[in-house]
């Protein structure tokens, strides 16, 4: 989660004009604009809109040359617009739009994610028997609540990404703090603090791409 504080919006930069098209949906732009904004603009834009991951061009090109020529899924998409960038399916089990969860982000004043209309109703262990990939991509997405490891939080209907790297190369796009209690940082993986990597988080810990093979287990 990210930690709550106050932005001043009469002092910030709106970035909506820049980065979202006329049809409500956000533009793929080049990691120099995003070079150019503030954290408190990034931040105020990521929670005007609830989107977390800002997809860059240069983002986009990496992926695309870590993928190759294998099948590749994005789970947890929210607007969708990473995948529809890769031209690969975008998948997501849309619990901000369901009871109790959006409730939940009304009462605290959090603007749910857009889903986009490319977005399939799947949560990440149906998507992965539905599409069989061979790459997983997973941008902010949240894990699932273990009661063996309470002080870890996540979500009770969270990613259980230890399925996922069980039977696919796994790559996770997060920040460091917020996504600092993920079960499987203890299997082998890589992990890349690339520039072109950006989001709303306002913690001043990097952002992060990291790799965990298929076939990784405890």
């Amino acid at each position: 989660m990210n930690g709550a504080f106050a932005l001043d919006t009469a002092r910030i930069r709106d970035l909506t004009p820049e980065v979202m098209d006329d049809r409500g949906r956000m533009r793929v732009l080049p990691m120099a604009f995003w070079q150019g904004t503030t954290v408190d603009e990034r931040a105020l834009f990521g929670h005007t809109h609830g989107i977390y991951g800002f997809p860059t061009i240069e983002l986009v090109e990496y992926l695309r040359e870590l993928i190759g020529d294998r099948s590749a899924i994005e789970i947890g998409a929210g607007h969708g617009v990473l995948a529809e960038a890769l031209g690969i399916p975008a998948t997501d089990n849309k619990m901000q739009n369901r009871l109790p969860w959006r409730r939940i982000y009304e009462l605290t004043g959090q603007p749910p994610v857009r889903y986009g209309r490319n977005v399939t109703a799947l949560d990440a262990a149906a998507a992965i028997r539905r599409h069989r990939p061979e790459v997983v991509i997973g941008s902010w997405v949240t894990h699932r609540y273990d009661p063996r490891r309470h002080w870890a939080g996540g979500n009770e209907i969270g990613v259980d990404e230890a399925v996922i790297v069980a039977v696919a190369d796994y790559v996770s796009i997060g920040n460091e703090e917020v996504h600092a209690a993920k079960a499987i940082w203890d299997l082998p993986h890589t992990k890349l603090h690339a520039p072109f990597v950006f989001s709303r988080a306002a913690n001043g810990s990097p952002d992060f791409i990291a790799t965990w093979p298929a076939g990784s287990s405890r």
